[in-house]
């Protein structure tokens, strides 16, 4: 992780620094919202989740480096807060032709630090279209498990049942586009949506469902589903 962050730097510094001759380098700071969800994909025979947004907030530093009149470099380092809310379904085996399926509930919060080293076209005085890639490195992942309920009132009170877990990934990979409108040359509205191209993390849930002949095989079967950041942002930003 040092790593990358060590050469994304110096390619900062770098560009940074042939530009300098042509137009001045500006300094700003922006700060808005990320409306945040996942795009999730399940193991095979499960149902996979449902979601549903989370809002974020998001702001840090960027740079604006005038490579001529028209494309611009814009690096960026971000707090930025992701995630989602979600349900999924379960079947557990506690005792032959015992059975009972389990509605729960979750709500997964990410917050990373991210380089966002973006390229603009400005396509007038106002209006700029930004794109680039996106380095995410994981602060912290924040996982919670809200309900966990049973649809069978019928069946004798159960042992408690272990609760899902999630594993994060340490760096996510994402592309970015979006547009910035500037209001004064100092002073702009920007727009991007973020989607990742690798996994952020996988969700598991342990459950016995495994019955062969009629025997209970008490072998845990795990449920599982990789997710994928998608956010929306929104922010305003000032140039000094």
């Amino acid at each position: 992780m040092k790593k990358i962050a060590s050469i994304l730097a110096l390619v900062f510094i770098t560009i940074a620094s042939s530009a300098q001759s042509l137009i001045p380098v500006k300094y700003g700071v922006k700060v808005g919202a990320n409306i945040s969800n996942i795009i999730s994909t399940s193991n095979e025979g499960v149902k996979n989740i449902e979601n549903s947004a989370l809002i974020g907030i998001a702001g840090g530093f960027y740079m604006e480096i005038a490579l001529n009149d028209k494309w611009y470099f814009n690096p960026e380092l971000i707090y930025s807060q992701k995630g989602a809310s979600f349900t999924y379904e379960y079947t557990h085996e506690y005792t032959v032709n015992e059975k009972d399926i389990h509605n729960t509930s979750h709500e997964l919060k990410l917050a990373y630090l991210e380089l966002n080293p973006t390229v603009s076209y400005k396509a007038t005085d106002k209006l700029a279209l930004n794109f680039g890639p996106s380095v995410s490195f994981i602060l912290s992942p924040d996982y919670t498990v809200l309900t966990d309920k049973g649809q069978n009132d019928n069946l004798i009170s159960h042992p408690e049942l272990p609760k899902g877990t999630y594993t994060e990934e340490t760096i996510d990979v994402g592309i970015n586009l979006g547009i910035s409108y500037y209001l004064t040359e100092n002073f702009l509205i920007d727009s991007k949506v973020n989607t990742s191209l690798m996994k952020a993390g996988t969700i598991s849930k342990l459950t016995n469902n495994g019955v062969v002949n009629g025997i209970l095989t008490n072998s845990p079967q795990a449920n599982t589903y990789e997710v994928k950041n998608s956010v929306i942002s929104f922010s305003i930003a000032y140039l000094f």
